[in-house]
């Protein structure tokens, strides 16, 4: 029996939703890493760790579904598979865009390089509040509720960045 069309659009919002979270996760402790370790020393070196850290998360993403695919279904992955997967990377490289923009927007303003790199790590811990906000009204939650389920799913990027300070510094 077929999904039926509801199924397979739940499925791929779930998939996309689940990789932009992914990509804020990893853009935090990527680039907060780097930051502390002192990896970059101009604005352009931080939007290329930027960049190449959501088209390796984009492209580890296509690879494990094709690799796994392999694994459990013993068959190649189906062209139709293919570019779902490939549509559902386009989530990270929008959570890698809001990113750059956000760095770009910071130094536009004025910021040292240290501030844009915070107001940006900043906006990804922001990302993963809004979709706490956005998870607990889609559940008819209160409001009250709602940003408490933003407070929880924000504290993850608050941890890793709390540990990237505490270990990495």
């Amino acid at each position: 029996m077929a999904p039926s069309a509801d199924t397979v659009t739940t499925r791929q919002r779930l998939s996309e939703t689940t990789l932009a979270i992914y990509a804020a996760i990893t853009l935090l402790g990527v680039t907060a890493a780097a930051s502390w370790k002192g990896l970059f020393v101009e604005g352009s070196e931080f939007v290329v760790i930027i960049i190449a850290t959501a088209l390796t998360v984009a492209v580890a993403h296509v690879w494990a579904t094709v690799a796994a695919h392999r694994l459990v279904r013993h068959e190649a992955l189906p062209r139709a598979e293919w570019r779902l997967e490939l549509r559902n990377s386009v989530a990270v490289f929008v959570v890698g865009g809001l990113a750059v923009v956000t760095f770009l927007v910071a130094t536009a303003l004025g910021a040292e390089l240290a501030g844009a790199v915070a107001f940006t790590l900043l906006m990804l811990v922001a990302v993963l509040f809004v979709v706490g906000v956005v998870g607990g009204r889609r559940e008819n939650r209160s409001w009250l509720q709602s940003a408490g389920l933003g407070l929880l799913d924000s504290s993850i990027g608050l941890v890793i960045l709390l540990a990237k300070v505490t270990l990495g510094a």
